[in-house]
């Protein structure tokens, strides 16, 4: 499947979005006292890291198919 360079863009800003609740839920499972809540939040994030790898799978196909590369700044 063909992506426009358009849709490329909404991905990567999806994949911005699932990088920031990964680390927020990192950050918050690491501040937070009660286990069975940190294990949630934990569980919350790896959600969102398979999400933003899924994005980023879907990226990489399409960025070969086209020869751009619009994730190179993404993990700074």
């Amino acid at each position: 499947m063909q992506l426009s360079s358009k849709d490329l863009l909404y991905l990567t800003d999806e994949m911005s979005w699932e990088l920031l609740a990964m680390k927020k839920c990192h950050h918050f499972a690491q501040e937070c006292q009660d286990p069975q809540i940190a294990q949630i939040i934990n569980q919350m994030g790896a959600m969102h890291q398979r999400h933003y790898e899924t994005l980023l799978s879907q990226v990489q196909t399409a960025s070969h198919q086209t020869g751009a590369n619009p994730t190179s700044t993404m993990m700074q």
